[in-house]
């Protein structure tokens, strides 16, 4: 079962980045042997631009250094993420080339009789469409990830909005932003990203309330299954929730982009 659930999850992450990329300039998930080439010049963050192995070992062994040439020589950082375990060889030799900085996360799911339903603030919750709601997500998640206001401006696009499967939520508390979160729903399953809640406005079950809406979107549209990549912050948040862990993700880089 939790095998099925995590490669669920994982070609899930899959056909949500590829899908995403294709809406976003210079962007892109290429399938290459062995491995995935995943660029996303516009957001330099792990995850978004570099190497996804998880294909056999030795072509991606053999393809690594070039691979990683080719995405430093876009001018920013590469990463290499894995599933833990399932390409020891790739593990190996990315830390031969100096990518020894490494930080696991969490691959978390949840069935709709899983979940746990937990008393929450009171918030209005939307789905933003516009121009207006979709700054305003932007600047939510920004604050919430506590990076520059531009770093995610690309996720919050009306062209990206209109992505198939795709829902941008903002939540306000007495008017409010507080937190936002975004969902895509696609092949049976409802995937959460950028859960993000402003410092000053954590503590108060808002970053849990609003994936709770999220979720129960996607389960009341016929998905079976939720899932997502969890922060440090946001996983004891969402095993309170009923999420469980299925997988765990390495991602590899070189300390001095840590």
């Amino acid at each position: 079962m939790e095998q099925d659930e995590a490669d669920r999850l994982h070609q899930g992450l899959i056909r949500s980045f590829a899908a995403l990329f294709g809406r976003i300039e210079d962007a892109r998930l290429e399938d290459r042997e062995g491995y995935r080439l995943v660029v996303c010049p516009r957001v330099p963050v792990p995850g978004f631009n570099g190497i996804w192995a998880d294909g056999a070992d030795e072509p991606a062994v053999h393809e690594l250094e070039r691979a990683i040439a080719e995405v430093e020589g876009l001018g920013g950082p590469c990463w290499i993420e894995v599933r833990a375990g399932r390409t020891p060889a790739v593990e190996q030799a990315a830390r031969r080339l100096g990518f020894t900085h490494e930080d696991s996360i969490p691959g978390m799911v949840v069935r709709p009789a899983e979940i746990a339903v937990v008393p929450g603030p009171e918030l209005e919750v939307t789905r933003v469409r516009d121009a207006a709601g979709l700054a305003v997500a932007g600047t939510v998640a920004a604050a919430g990830f506590e990076v520059p206001p531009d770093l995610f401006a690309a996720f919050f696009t009306s062209h990206v909005a209109a992505m198939p499967g795709l829902s941008i939520y903002v939540a306000h508390a007495q008017g409010r932003p507080v937190s936002t979160a975004t969902a895509w729903v696609g092949d049976g399953g409802i995937g959460i990203f950028s859960v993000a809640t402003p410092p000053e406005h954590r503590g108060r079950g808002y970053g849990s309330a609003i994936t709770a809406r999220a979720v129960e979107a996607g389960f009341a549209s016929g998905a079976d299954l939720a899932w997502l990549q969890a922060s440090p912050l946001g996983e004891p948040v969402y095993r309170a929730m009923g999420f469980r862990q299925v997988e765990t993700y390495l991602i590899l880089g070189r300390p001095s982009d840590a």
